[in-house]
């Protein structure tokens, strides 16, 4: 063929070259600058992101436990995830007000004899814990037990839970009111539609597992929420009885309390029996605080063998000894919000570890070793001869 001609080079440009790309060493500082900016900003802005991050999860959490009942409701899906939402913030409504109706004259009545029950019980504690030792300049009292109690859980954010009721419960509203809404949008928009996009953030070959620990990890999180509204259902009504019958004082808010503190595995329960087993002791005597005990441990033991295994089978495959000890942590990471979603976070963690680590490992042990080539002897002794 023959060379293009100045007209032709005129018509058609100068010859198109791709994309410049960047050496290897520039690309390397490059991510390694990003990933600094972003450590940065999450540390610095580290209340703001936890803050969301576990809004997020407990949307989801909320997300995936409503997901099931999606295709009972017909209509578009958009509208479908509305009134099941708005459903959902109806019911626990009703359930709060019903519940607070009837016992709101018995809360009352206790609340109006509070004053002389907090009395009783500050000089119980002055008096055990001049016995002991402790205390004599700054003897203990209720308000800085549960200060101690829950800068020990939260830190800062546990004495905050404790002394500043109106903003606590403000902060409860707004956090509840995100969770709904957000539930609702995830709800809006089917499942594939938000971890297809989330899963390019990760290279190719790391995208399936993302898929599947998603997908893994959405029964998990709906067996621990029917389990933990179970148990505390449970909890309640055995509170109430059993603390009824050894003739304990500030029955029903004590029982509240019992079941609350559900919530938070293992540390929650104890908290909840000590705090009534100082109630026992400053207004009722020796033989309430010992039928506390036996309540407690009865309620317990039911709960721990029975209960929670028939739900929660498969659910939760950590040891109690991690869940009691990142309980701690998480509270003094993230604040009460850590406490109550300890189990999430770490029925999250574990998810990652086991797709992206504990796979990877087995993978890598059981994958096919190449056999190496077997050479002749036959050129050796040729060699040699």
């Amino acid at each position: 063929m023959s060379e293009p001609t100045a007209m032709t080079r005129t018509l058609h440009g100068p010859p198109t070259r791709g994309p410049r790309r960047l050496p290897p060493w520039a690309r390397r500082i490059s991510t390694l600058a990003i990933w600094m900016i972003v450590v940065f900003l999450v540390v610095y802005f580290f209340n703001a992101v936890s803050t969301v991050l576990l809004g997020v999860l407990a949307a989801a959490i909320v997300a995936t436990t409503l997901y099931p009942l999606m295709r009972f409701i017909p209509g578009p899906r958009g509208v479908a995830a509305g009134v099941l939402g708005l459903s959902l913030i109806v019911l626990v409504a009703g359930s709060l007000l019903g519940l607070s109706l009837p016992l709101a004259k018995p809360i009352q009545y206790r609340l109006g004899k509070w004053s002389e029950t907090a009395a009783a019980i500050d000089r119980f504690l002055a008096e055990k814990s001049g016995k002991i030792g402790m205390g004599h300049d700054h003897p203990l009292s209720v308000a800085e037990l549960f200060k101690s109690v829950g800068n020990f859980l939260a830190g800062s954010g546990g004495q905050q839970f404790f002394s500043r009721s109106a903003d606590v419960t403000l902060g409860i509203l707004l956090w509840l009111v995100f969770i709904f809404i957000g539930s609702i949008f995830l709800l809006t928009e089917s499942p594939d539609a938000l971890i297809v996009p989330a899963s390019r953030l990760l290279p190719p070959r790391l995208r399936p597992k993302l898929r599947h620990m998603l997908y893994d990890l959405g029964p998990r999180l709906r067996r621990w929420v029917l389990a933990t509204g179970l148990s505390m259902s449970i909890v309640f009504t055995a509170s109430v009885i059993g603390y009824s019958i050894v003739g304990l004082q500030f029955v029903v808010p004590l029982a509240l309390l019992a079941a609350m503190c559900e919530i938070v595995p293992t540390i929650g329960p104890a908290v909840a029996g000590v705090i009534a087993g100082l109630f026992a002791a400053a207004t009722s005597g020796g033989a309430a605080v010992a039928g506390v005990v036996i309540v407690y441990g009865v309620i317990q033991s039911v709960e721990a063998y029975i209960i929670l295994p028939m739900i929660m089978r498969g659910a939760v495959k950590i040891h109690p000894a991690v869940t009691l000890f990142s309980v701690v942590l998480w509270g003094k990471v993230f604040g009460v919000p850590g406490l109550m979603l300890a189990i999430p976070i770490n029925l999250t963690l574990w998810a990652v570890a086991e797709e992206f680590i504990i796979d990877q490992r087995t993978d890598a042990a059981v994958a096919p070793v190449a056999e190496e080539p077997r050479v002749s002897p036959e050129p050796i002794q040729r060699r040699a001869g």
